[in-house]
């Protein structure tokens, strides 16, 4: 199936015509000049320059394939294993997100506490339950511990996160926060999230059917991580676009807020029953 579509995406690149690509551009630039964001008009060119930006990216990387930068760093013995082993490039997932979790955990604490800002030392809060749940994922998966007594256990570990999930989702609905960004920062974060959301499902099903039921667990992790995401970009977007007032972006907040709390709630339940049912199997 993503080979079909990424072969789709070739076709429409070698049928896209450069001039149609510098027009979008174009005239995405000049909207911003006149102040131009929120026409129907506009709408139209978020469009255009949106499929404009993937016709690039996938002609780029069609060129990177065959040079020598790329061929060199494709030689290098670790490289080779990261793409071609499945369950190593999990594994490093595992550090990977782990080391972005720390950061952004000391990042948003120091800042919160400092300026006093009790958004900021929520997320904090939720960073290290989340670093937390992902270190102890570590530990289980270099001491070759039972995997579903982990899997099991990540699953309440989703509980726990909940906590501060909860405390975050209270506050932005009770204090109404918004955030207003630059256009081309929140158009950026946009194409970030859907892009993580996405990549968090397909790796979901895909470490669920290898087996590996650590690995598993810490792309359940990284899905969760991608809801919350959604959540964080949403009260963005209303905030930079809608004409609705403070009360409309309060039933978003609201509406999404308890959408994305319900569905980590049923993955925990959903961690626990499996492990469960697996353990009868296995006995």
């Amino acid at each position: 199936m993503l080979l079909k579509l990424w072969n789709l995406l070739k076709k429409l690149v070698k049928k896209n015509n450069k001039k149609k690509v510098v027009i979008s551009f174009s005239l995405l630039i000049l909207i911003f000049i006149l102040g131009k964001t929120k026409s129907i008009f506009s709408c139209f060119i978020y469009s255009m320059s949106a499929y404009s930006l993937v016709c690039l990216c996938i002609d780029l990387i069609n060129k990177l394939k065959g040079s020598r930068i790329v061929n060199k760093i494709i030689s290098i013995k670790i490289v080779q294993r990261y793409l071609n082993d499945f369950s190593f490039r999990g594994t490093m997932n595992i550090y990977q997100g782990l080391i972005v979790n720390l950061l952004y955990m000391l990042f948003k604490l120091v800042i919160g506490i400092y300026y006093t800002l009790p958004w900021f030392i929520s997320m904090g809060i939720y960073y290290l339950v989340l670093s937390i749940v992902k270190i102890y994922l570590i530990v289980c998966y270099k001491r070759l511990c039972n995997q579903m007594e982990c899997y099991r256990n990540i699953g309440y570990g989703l509980f726990l996160l909940n906590i501060p999930m909860g405390g975050m989702i209270i506050l932005m609905i009770k204090t109404n926060a918004g955030y207003s960004n630059p256009g081309y920062i929140i158009y950026l974060s946009a194409l970030y999230t859907f892009y993580t959301v996405i990549v968090a499902v397909i790796n979901l099903v895909k470490f669920h059917k290898t087996g590996n039921l650590i690995l598993s667990a810490n792309k359940i992790i990284n899905y969760v991580c991608a809801l919350m995401s959604i959540l964080a970009l949403q009260t963005a977007m209303i905030s930079r676009f809608s004409s609705h007032g403070d009360s409309y972006r309060q039933m978003m907040n609201t509406i999404t807020g308890v959408i994305v709390y319900v569905l980590v709630i049923m993955t925990a339940f959903y961690m626990i029953i499996h492990s469960k049912k697996g353990k009868k199997v296995y006995e």
